[in-house]
């Protein structure tokens, strides 16, 4: 009896240390430069997440040298409608779009970017399918963006150079 439970307790300690050391090592968001104005001061950075399970919070967005920027959003949208690129999240072309504070959206999983796009390219992709972008706006062009993130309870920072 008391191998039965060592061994079990055992498996425990082993299966919590692999998925920790899963997650240290293959992070959940997924995060890459999509559109930016011709003065790198307005930036749109696609995001999502790549698991299975578990919801991503997105803590705080920093810029640079780790500068808040002006102001940020979380575009929630779809395939078929895409995001916008703006400055102005009350404008009139804004309208037609969904803009949350950076803390009041999670990201669903599997809203991988990619897998959003392969949906897209075979035909797959419906209005119920979330995308997800942070728009970046600061007074100095952005060349450098820092996520900071939870997920599972654990903290991450995620780095996406601007090109």
């Amino acid at each position: 009896m008391k191998k039965l439970a060592l061994s079990l307790i055992s498996l425990a300690i082993l299966l919590i240390g692999g998925g920790f050391v899963y997650l240290k090592f293959s992070p959940p968001l997924v995060a890459f430069q999509s559109g930016y104005s011709t003065d790198k001061q307005v930036l749109l950075v696609e995001v999502g997440n790549k698991n299975a399970f578990g919801e991503i919070e997105i803590q705080d967005v920093l810029v640079n040298n780790n500068s808040k920027p002006s102001d940020m959003k979380l575009q929630l949208s779809n395939p078929n409608n895409g995001f916008i690129i703006t400055n102005h999240f009350n404008g009139d072309e804004a309208s037609e779009y969904t803009f949350k504070d950076i803390n009041e959206l999670k990201l669903e999983p599997k809203t991988d970017p990619q897998e959003q796009l392969d949906k897209v390219n075979s035909g797959t992709a419906t209005e119920d399918d979330p995308i997800y972008a942070v728009t970046l706006v600061h007074s100095e062009s952005i060349n450098r963006v820092i996520i900071h993130y939870n997920y599972l309870g654990l903290s991450f920072e995620k780095e996406v150079s601007i090109q």
